[in-house]
């Protein structure tokens, strides 16, 4: 509760409770509920070769958050207008594509606005937090996120509850789970119920508040790295583990139980899957239900691999252009930008061009900034020579000239409505070459809704077949699909865990490490 407000008294008959300021005449006068937001989610991957800068952040007011229809945020709010006594205050919220590690810079002038905005609109009963969970910033060696929250914790003090939303992508510290009060995650892989879990986060935060009580908290650590693609909530095991959740939440005492698969990419000491509880007092319940999760999901960890339709690139084309199912989604899954790579890689593309039987096929989100304003330049309707592969930074680069036509282009691509990331990308260019049709990208972008390819005026539906930078589809896409393939594609964000250099990540950790005792007490931290 804010340290600054006196609460001494709350009346035993309105409903919904109602809080009152005590004046020096003894008088009292109603009070609302005033719940802040904030947050700073972005997904880092430490391999990738470019740095998320000031630029690639799209930066969200109080006022749009507010009015538009913005990730977790829009759950928290709908949980917040529900109760007539709570004054939710928005105040700013900045996310970005996933790329590479963060800019130290841009860090600080996001956790400097943040705080200042704390500051000058405070006090607060109590913060809700929309982060991801996966943030590494350039030249800080803690987790960024644990950082940011920490700082938001002293600036508000140890009494206001803080409700924190995270990406089931995320890792976990034992600061970040000190300095929050609850916490939900995300339980659907692609992301569908962001909505939901801004909403469980506002409602537990708002019993925090009314009710005084104080949750308690444990975390199991399992020493398991889990990419994301093969925790797809649709397959085993994901789809038991967290379709169980539910009845860890009922269990008498509990507020609730997540998990966190973790970003399983980076080489950090915190990178690990997470068995996470809540409860509403209650040490011991915490405990017990976060050693019972981290148990079944220990139980469990040979079933993470995959399990959609994979295939070798070259085989995968074939079989996306010759299969009677229109459209195909095939993705790109070394060269994931949504996971953080960096998207530069035209070695799908090189060979898509090689195969003659490949037709009808649309490779989309190449970054590629150099060609993209030779292409722009020369304008739609020219012909133009480029080299695939001169921009290649996460991979050698390659020799491969190609005449291209340039169909459609532009400074700037601008999307309709909330995009996740950004709704007005930079300067791209759509070619073809004989039967293969392509795009390319000043920045790094996720090709995640139809409305990207209509934006380029493509069909996202008439073509026999699209390859996105992409590992599982999401959620716009997967639902216009009519069969897809994930290629085993070499880049940084390539799923073959074994075949990454690890250098501080804790040992052992499986799959890198297979046979070695495990025990979840030792593993176990929190109150």
């Amino acid at each position: 509760m804010a340290a600054s407000r006196s609460r001494s008294m709350v009346s035993p008959v309105s409903i919904p409770l109602t809080y009152f300021r005590e004046f020096s005449s003894g008088q009292f006068e109603s009070q609302r509920m005033r719940i802040a937001i904030v947050g700073l989610s972005i997904e880092i991957m430490l391999a990738s070769p470019v740095p998320t800068t000031w630029d690639a952040i799209q930066h969200y007011t109080g006022k749009e958050m507010s009015e538009g229809d913005v990730w977790m945020v829009r759950g928290m709010l709908a949980r917040m207008a529900e109760d007539g006594d709570v004054e939710a205050v928005p105040l700013y919220w900045a996310t970005a594509l996933p790329g590479g590690p963060l800019e130290l810079s841009a860090y600080r002038e996001v956790k400097d606005k943040t705080l200042a905005l704390i500051g000058e609109h405070g006090p607060f009963d109590g913060m809700l937090i929309a982060n991801h969970g996966a943030l590494e910033v350039q030249g800080l060696d803690v987790d960024a996120d644990t950082d940011f929250i920490r700082a938001i914790r002293n600036a508000l003090g140890p009494d206001v509850p803080i409700g924190l939303s995270l990406d089931l992508h995320g890792d976990m510290t034992p600061d970040l789970l000190d300095a929050a009060t609850v916490i939900s995650v995300l339980r659907t892989a692609p992301h569908r119920d962001d909505r939901q879990t801004g909403y469980r986060t506002a409602d537990q935060l708002i019993r925090v508040i009314r009710t005084g009580i104080t949750p308690k908290k444990s975390v199991v650590s399992l020493p398991i790295l889990v990419p994301g693609e093969t925790a797809v909530t649709a397959l085993e095991p994901a789809k038991s583990l967290y379709g169980a959740l539910p009845e860890y939440d009922s269990v008498p005492g509990m507020m609730e139980a997540n998990i966190l698969v973790g970003f399983a990419w980076n080489d950090r000491p915190w990178t690990a899957v997470s068995a996470i509880a809540v409860s509403d007092g209650d040490a011991e319940v915490a405990r017990a239900q976060a050693t019972r999760l981290a148990q079944a999901i220990w139980a469990r960890r040979a079933d993470f691999n995959l399990k959609m339709e994979t295939a070798e690139v070259r085989h995968g084309l074939r079989l996306a252009v010759e299969c009677a199912e229109r459209p195909v989604f095939v993705s790109d899954s070394g060269d994931n930008t949504t996971a953080g790579a960096a998207g530069d890689l035209t070695l799908v593309l090189q060979a898509a061009l090689e195969d003659e039987e490949i037709r009808d096929i649309v490779i989309a989100g190449i970054t590629a900034p150099e060609t993209v304003g030779r292409l722009v330049q020369a304008g739609v309707g020219s012909t133009v020579e480029i080299e695939l592969g001169s921009e290649h930074l996460s991979r050698p680069k390659t020799a491969y000239r190609v005449n291209v036509l340039v169909e459609a282009c532009g400074e700037e691509l601008v999307l309709p409505g909330f995009q996740p990331y950004r709704s007005r990308e930079g300067a791209w260019a759509k070619v073809r070459s004989g039967n293969v049709i392509a795009t390319f990208h000043a920045n790094a972008i996720g090709i995640t809704t139809p409305h990207h390819f209509l934006a380029m005026d493509i069909d996202p539906t008439m073509h026999k077949a699209y390859v996105v930078k992409l590992g599982y589809l999401h959620p716009q896409l997967e639902d216009i699909s009519a069969r897809h393939i994930l290629l085993l594609s070499d880049g940084t964000s390539q799923l073959d865990m074994t075949r990454l250099q690890w250098n501080v990540l804790p040992r052992p950790t499986y799959p890198l490490d297979k046979d070695f005792a495990w025990d979840a007490q030792a593993r176990i931290y929190g109150d």
